[in-house]
């Protein structure tokens, strides 16, 4: 904890606090009412790690103002590097229009300047040029999809896992713990898959996971229409998408888009965006994005 002065007005910022009952209870207070759910389930699950980190701006026992800062794996140009993510920023109605967001986000990008090789965060378009004055640019993301020949189903070729059967839940989580990229931009998180995957079944995940023993690969899809997403591939081995997509495709599924950006050729692309969120990148990874088609994994979304 430390004491910091904002606008002539103390407060104090805790970090990593979540161990911390009654502090994680008034962040989770003030995460249900920005955004309708806390944390509290993915703490309990055990899944809630050192890559996600709370810095919240205390008012005596009230959580005031707060931004999550998520830490990824990656590889740029096939080197090794953390990019962070600032993620589920929020300040009380009664506390806002003071500068208590904009002290956090230039002492985020203070405290891990020297321990990330670049950040970025997804904003709601009502907040559009905040921001930019802090260095961050939008860019446009660009989604992999093909068309693909409906075939009858081969209903031996996966198996949906049950993810509160405890044989399955480890099955999926060796499988995530020691899974090979198959993306160009691997922004992955053993705990914020998890968080999607498992805690929270309102975000419609927990039902989505799947498991190909051919491939002895857990796949995270969905249908929507005569689209299959596929937005997640847990493999030990490197393995070919067309498979993975075999095991999905029937007569009703035309179109396969993914969530992260494939590492193989065969694709085409078209421009991504969520409804109501802009991706931003710090100066660094700006390049990246300008000059390859990248998307941000979807199941890696704070």
């Amino acid at each position: 904890m430390k004491t910091v002065v904002i606008n002539n007005q103390t407060f104090q910022l805790h970090s990593g606090y979540q161990q911390d009952e009654s502090r994680r209870q008034e962040f989770n207070r003030l995460m249900h009412a920005t955004w309708g759910f806390d944390f509290e389930n993915y703490y309990q699950c055990g899944y809630w790690d050192e890559t996600c980190i709370l810095h919240t701006l205390f008012d005596g026992d009230k959580a005031v103002s707060h931004v999550t800062v998520s830490l990824f794996r990656s590889f740029i140009s096939s080197r090794p590097v953390t990019l962070l993510q600032q993620g589920t920023v929020m300040t009380d109605k009664a506390y806002q229009r003071q500068g208590l967001s904009r002290w956090l986000m230039e002492y985020i990008a203070r405290e891990y300047k020297d321990q990330v090789y670049g950040m970025f965060l997804f904003a709601n378009d009502t907040v559009l040029d905040f921001y930019p004055r802090f260095g961050f640019v939008p860019v446009k993301e660009y989604q992999a999809f093909k068309k693909t020949t409906p075939r009858k189903a081969d209903t031996a070729a996966k198996r949906r896992l049950n993810m509160d059967n405890a044989a399955d839940l480890q099955l999926m989580e060796n499988l995530a713990k020691h899974a090979m990229y198959h993306t160009v931009l691997p922004v992955q998180n053993y705990s914020l898959l998890f968080f999607y995957c498992y805690a929270y079944p309102k975000f419609g995940f927990r039902d989505s996971v799947y498991y190909i023993e051919s491939l002895q690969a857990a796949v995270v899809a969905q249908q929507e229409d005569d689209t299959l997403h596929i937005l997640e591939i847990c493999a030990p081995t490197a393995i070919a998408l067309d498979d993975v997509i075999a095991a999905f495709a029937d007569d009703t599924i035309h179109t396969v888009a993914l969530g992260f950006a494939p590492a193989e050729n065969g694709f085409s692309y078209r421009e991504h965006k969520e409804e109501d969120l802009t991706l931003f990148v710090s100066p660094e990874l700006l390049p990246l994005f300008r000059e390859h088609r990248y998307m941000i994994p979807v199941l890696s979304h704070t």
